[in-house]
């Protein structure tokens, strides 16, 4: 992995700002605790990588028919607040322990053995099932959350 430079990071920032995908950017750059907030990221695969502390609130990542494997990645206290998954995304045995997905929109993501504790799903659109979430760990919170207002008889 490459590290990141001053000059490719203020490159990614116009690329962000005019809305184009900055796939070609990041490919095989380090990007942990970068800001990629509002970003455009058609193709990101990055298995078993570390983008803990990763800003990605309010991006598009993914494409429509394709796709996207972050796979065994180490994601920690990433903020995915209203990021929007296109396509199908493997997810699987990824670490997201404290990530903020409120308002996130992962309707085809499969998060298999994945450690989802301390997370944020408020307003989050996500396939629940024993197929897609199979072994993925998640902290009691998110249960009270979701059944909050619900009656129970």
């Amino acid at each position: 992995m490459k590290k990141m430079t001053h000059e490719l990071r203020a490159k990614i920032r116009k690329y962000i700002k005019n809305g184009i995908d900055i796939s070609d950017l990041i490919r095989d750059v380090e990007i942990k605790g970068e800001n990629l907030s509002r970003a455009i990221i058609k193709d990101f695969n990055r298995v078993a990588d570390d983008i803990s502390g990763t800003d990605f609130s309010y991006a598009v990542i993914g494409e429509e028919g394709k796709i996207t494997n972050i796979s065994g990645t180490k994601m920690r206290n990433c903020n995915f607040r209203g990021t929007k998954f296109l396509g199908k995304v493997w997810m699987r045995r990824v670490d997201a322990r404290g990530s903020n997905f409120s308002e996130a929109y992962l309707p085809n993501v499969e998060y298999q053995h994945s450690d989802f504790r301390n997370c944020t799903f408020c307003s989050t659109v996500i396939r629940m099932g024993s197929r897609e979430g199979l072994g993925a760990i998640f902290g009691k919170e998110l249960w009270d959350l979701l059944t909050k207002g619900w009656i129970f008889k």
